[in-house]
């Protein structure tokens, strides 16, 4: 029995690899893109804390396209991909609900997976050929390219991972933006400024201070002793 199944490795590969964290994984997802606060990331602007990862942002395949191809040609190095073209994103079938990352190198979105986190996701299945399709290298490379391409804090990510039991390899995750005092400010919105010096470890004046950019780009604003969203 074991020469046959040396034989059958040897004829077609590596068994297929067990998804020991798939469904933990999905939970994962599921609340950080309900709950965690992203920045876009050239404005700094706060964008809606209730954008979940199940509703579209792109109308078309070729703005997933677009959005696609300069983050795989950025990160494909990263993970041992440099001289691999973007995955192509094409049309699902008719009645596909899940989103794919084929091995045919293709990206298959339904309209309701046609958003950053989803496409990122897919893309880190296509860096992260030969492994556990949702084990920790795989998150490692999904909170990398979240943190540095969808405005998510990757300490944030990595401490919802670590309460809900997800590995990850801190090794895959890479260099990812530090963010500034006001944009970690901005991520706690709405805040009192007492709650908010605690909650940073700063003093009260440096979290007036940290409040003013955020002002001048209209995207907060005191209410009393509170900064609340613009």
């Amino acid at each position: 029995m074991r020469i046959l199944q040396k034989n059958l490795h040897s004829m077609f590969g590596r068994a297929e690899m067990r998804d020991n964290q798939r469904t933990v994984v999905y939970r994962w997802e599921a609340t950080c893109s309900r709950r965690l606060v992203r920045l876009a990331e050239d404005s700094g602007e706060a964008l809606s804390t209730t954008h979940c990862h199940y509703s579209s942002e792109f109308e078309t395949l070729q703005e997933c396209a677009d959005f696609l191809k300069p983050v795989w040609t950025s990160e494909r190095g990263r993970y041992g991909h440099a001289r691999t073209p973007p995955p192509a994103v094409i049309r699902p079938h008719r009645g596909q609900r899940r989103a794919l990352a084929k091995h045919s190198h293709e990206l298959s979105l339904p309209k309701w997976s046609r958003n950053r986190w989803v496409i990122l996701h897919e893309a880190a299945h296509r860096l992260n050929v030969g492994y556990e399709a949702h084990g920790p290298r795989f998150v490692g490379i999904l909170i990398g390219l979240l943190s540095r391409h969808a405005g998510y804090d990757a300490n944030e990510l990595m401490a919802r991972a670590d309460e809900m039991g997800v590995k990850y390899h801190v090794r895959s995750i890479g260099t990812v933006p530090v963010p500034s005092l006001s944009q970690r400010l901005q991520r706690l919105l709405p805040i009192s400024e007492m709650d908010a010096a605690f909650e940073l470890e700063v003093s009260w004046r440096q979290v007036r201070g940290a409040a003013l950019p955020l002002i001048r780009k209209g995207c907060a604003r005191w209410k009393k002793h509170t900064l609340v969203p613009a």
